[in-house]
């Protein structure tokens, strides 16, 4: 009897340690959940799994939700706009913003003191794997045309370097508004066919604008290489893309991390990512292109021998 009581006073304190350090995680979800709701889950699971308390809040975000968010040890945002709505309350929590472009959080109001307590996963894939695929996927092709709109040009700048020291061409030209579009884009393309590497930027690419741009680039003869499977449905040649599942999971160990230490780790580009081929365009532009989980384990291996 007295091991058995030994034993269940070392588990109750086992157990009181453990809520002791669980902190109270907030996900601040977008108005239109979309996708957002399976990266909440991935998240949700993570820390629920490490004895964390996970509530939703959802958007849009009201002036009156600063004292409920406060109470809140660590805060993580879904999206840009509700990146930029946290930012405007200015909460004094650990915030993890996730799902949104570099570009966006770079432009956030951030403190050099916030280096520790703000931090961030990004949507968009690294310049150096972006191009390292093209490397891989289409060895043969050497001119890589990069149009790029206000809310890319930064990208657009990383992958011109990105894919000069991978000795390939690159074409970087921006626009400021979407009339500008398809005459750049046939300037852009004209003479000499290079793959179109698109980005997220909504000047350029958006729902109104990718049809035409896909049969501009047929035309020319031109793959188009996007960064969502949605642009390989419509008639990319592929897609470079991360889950929202892939980087829910990585926020929540973010946010595991951060409330057992106090501190976030640096901002960081997805770890994980997919990758969707168009084996019809393919054939259609004469190209030979491996297989998605192919092209996957290249680019992985090539990423951990750098």
């Amino acid at each position: 009897m007295a091991l058995l009581l030994r034993a269940l006073l070392v588990l109750a304190l086992a157990l009181g340690g453990h809520q002791a350090h669980a902190g109270q995680a907030c996900l601040v979800m977008p108005e239109e959940a979309g996708a957002f709701s399976e990266a909440a889950e991935a998240m949700g699971a993570e820390l629920r799994s490490a004895g964390h308390r996970v509530q939703t809040f959802p958007g849009p975000l009201r002036a009156d939700d600063a004292t409920a968010l406060n109470a809140c040890a660590l805060i993580i945002t879904l999206g840009a706009r509700t990146a930029q709505g946290i930012a405007a309350l200015a909460p004094r929590s650990l915030i993890l913003h996730t799902l949104l472009p570099r570009s966006t959080y770079e432009r956030l109001p951030l403190r050099p003191e916030d280096a520790r307590r703000v931090s961030a996963i990004f949507i968009d894939q690294p310049a150096s794997r972006q191009i390292e695929l093209l490397r891989i996927a289409l060895p043969e092709w050497q001119r890589v045309a990069l149009l790029v709109g206000p809310e890319s040009l930064d990208m657009g700048q990383r992958l011109q370097l990105a894919a000069r020291d991978r000795r390939l061409r690159p074409a970087l030209a921006q626009i400021s508004d979407e009339s500008e579009l398809y005459p750049t884009l046939q300037r852009t393309l004209g003479g000499e066919p290079g793959i179109l590497l698109a980005v997220p930027d909504s000047t350029v690419y958006n729902n109104r604008t990718i049809s035409n741009i896909l049969l501009t680039a047929y035309h020319q003869r031109s793959p188009v290489v996007g960064f969502s499977p949605a642009y390989v449905k419509a008639g990319a040649l592929l897609a470079l893309y991360s889950t929202p599942a892939q980087v829910g999971q990585q926020a929540g160990e973010a946010g595991r991390l951060g409330l057992a230490t106090g501190a976030l780790p640096p901002p960081a580009a997805p770890r994980h990512f997919r990758i969707s081929t168009n084996p019809y365009v393919a054939r259609s532009l004469g190209i030979q292109l491996e297989d998605p989980g192919t092209l996957r384990e290249r680019l992985e291996r090539s990423e951990a021998g750098q």
